[in-house]
C-alpha cells in the first residue's frame, strides 16, 4: 500500500505517516524508488505505537467513557477557579487604581488651596499698596489745586483750550 493510502486510512497526512514510521522505527519495505511500501501489519504497528483509533470507528462515532467526562469536568472546574481568582485580582487592581486616583486628586486639591492662599495674600498686599498710592495722589492733587498758578500761565492755558 502506498503512503498516501495509509495516510487516508489513519486520517493524517502522508508526511505524518513517514515521520511516525521513522520515529517509532517501524520496519517497512521500500520499493525501487525508495518509497515506503506499507503493509496492513505496519499500519497496525503505527496505530499501536501512536494509539490511533481505526478510521471506521471514528466515522460511527466514538463514545467517550465517564472517566473522560470526569476529567473534562475537573478541567472545567479548575478553569472556573482560575477565572474566579483572576476576576478577584482584577477587582482588587481596580480598587487600588481608584484609591490611588483619589489620593492624587486630594494632593492636587491641597496644592491648589495653597496656591489660592498665596494669591489671596498677594492680592491683599497689592490692595494695600494701591490704597497708599491713591492717598499720596490725592494729597498731591489737593496741594496742586490749592496752589494758584501765575496769571500768564492761566492766560496761555485759556488760549489753548479754545
Amino acid at each position: 500500500m502506498k503512503t498516501h493510502e495509509a495516510a487516508r486510512e489513519l486520517g493524517v497526512s502522508s508526511q505524518t505517516v513517514i515521520k511516525w514510521i521513522r520515529h517509532y522505527n517501524i520496519d517497512c519495505a521500500k520499493n525501487e524508488r525508495g518509497h515506503f511500501d506499507i503493509s496492513k501489519e505496519n499500519i497496525k504497528q503505527i496505530r499501536e505505537a501512536h494509539n490511533i483509533q481505526p478510521r471506521s470507528s471514528a466515522r460511527k462515532g466514538h463514545v467517550q467513557s465517564s472517566t473522560d467526562f470526569d476529567a473534562v469536568e475537573a478541567q472545567i472546574q479548575e478553569m472556573c477557579k482560575q477565572m474566579g481568582s483572576m476576576m478577584g485580582r482584577i477587582a482588587e487592581n481596580d480598587r487600588r487604581i481608584e484609591e490611588k486616583a483619589g489620593e492624587v486628586v486630594t494632593f492636587q486639591v491641597l496644592e491648589h488651596r495653597t496656591e489660592i492662599t498665596n494669591l489671596q495674600k498677594k492680592i491683599y498686599e497689592l490692595e494695600e499698596r494701591l490704597a497708599m498710592v491713591e492717598e499720596q495722589l490725592e494729597k498731591k492733587e489737593g496741594f496742586i489745586a490749592n496752589k494758584k498758578l501765575p496769571r500768564w500761565k492761566t492766560l496761555f492755558m485759556n488760549l489753548w483750550s479754545l
